[in-house]
């Protein structure tokens, strides 16, 4: 046998290798999942990252799990790629309860193709919108990410887009949420404007009635005749529970604590990763006071009794 002829079945076995391979991945998807962080930008490119810096996919066809920071909280969206219509949450904005979504997803050849049909805010009216994001895998760890979306302000559609780098798998599931199921409405007893004392200093909760599913607090404490504290408080509807906001003396980024018990009276929200408090929980007691009780949920713990104005 001469060199041509070897050359040519070494040939022959490789193209016939080769196309073996391409038909058993025939028909096959590529596998989007791991946790993919965006390239980093030029200083002066101040467009957002589409999906922000960060965010994870669990893609076990015929679905694709993304999950992203929006609004400044958790989200995790699983999409159905047979291109069916499906709906989902969408945390609200700081003090604002969830509002929802309506979409549908499918592959487009080689990338995934997502379209918003609508979103759904806290009163349950959708409202029609013109939003279309694709997922195209340009190698192996590498994914481009658009959006085209459109406002009643532009005249035609905007398209924005950014590279995305596959930096590892997904991580692992988190532990069960200890958070309680509960609606505001519930937390009607909390509404009103309280007044207690600690000290020589005089302290005052104002909550409003919920709305919209929200409840809204000042709360200043005056001391011989000078404020020296505020905070700006909310409980919103989220996830199917209550988180509690706290803004102490207007700071942010705003710190949230989740609602882990409720009853008729009473109810306790908790942050483990806070310093202190970790925990704070509102109580009405029999003789129609507020009890508050904010601790670190061991041994350090102030409680703080109001009588509401009449």
């Amino acid at each position: 046998m001469n060199g041509g002829t070897i050359w040519r079945a070494a040939l022959c076995f490789f193209l016939g290798f080769f196309l073996v391979a391409v038909s058993a991945s025939a028909g096959q998807p590529p596998d989007l999942s791991g946790t993919w962080t965006a390239e980093t930008a030029p200083s002066t490119d101040k467009t957002p990252q589409v999906f922000g810096p960060q965010f994870v996919v669990t893609h076990l066809e015929p679905s694709l799990t993304i999950t992203r920071t929006i609004n400044g909280a958790k989200a995790t969206i699983k999409f159905l790629l047979d291109g069916s219509e499906m709906a989902s949450r969408v945390p609200g904005r700081l003090c604002e309860a969830d509002s929802g979504a309506t979409w549908k997803a499918s592959w487009e050849g080689e990338k995934v193709s997502i379209a918003m049909l609508s979103a759904v805010p806290p009163n349950g009216k959708p409202i029609k919108t013109e939003v279309s994001q694709t997922l195209t895998l340009q190698s192996q760890d590498t994914m481009r990410v658009e959006v085209t979306a459109r406002t009643g302000a532009q005249a035609s559609p905007r398209t924005t887009s950014t590279i995305y780098k596959r930096t590892g798998p997904p991580p692992a599931a988190a532990p069960p949420s200890r958070a309680a199921t509960a609606r505001l409405g519930q937390m009607a007893w909390l509404a009103g404007v309280w007044n207690g004392a600690m000290g020589s200093s005089v302290i005052e909760e104002r909550w409003t009635p919920s709305a919209g599913g929200s409840m809204l607090a000042v709360s200043r404490t005056i001391r011989d005749g000078v404020m020296s504290a505020f905070e700006f408080l909310c409980i919103v509807e989220r996830d199917g529970g209550l988180v509690y906001t706290a803004m102490p003396n207007g700071r942010q980024p705003a710190t949230d604590f989740t609602l882990t018990t409720i009853d008729e009276t009473s109810a306790t929200f908790e942050n483990p990763e806070h310093d202190f408090p970790k925990m704070i929980r509102y109580s009405k007691r029999p003789d129609g006071a507020l009890e508050a009780v904010v601790s670190d949920g061991g041994q350090k713990a102030q409680t703080f009794v109001f009588k509401r104005e009449p």
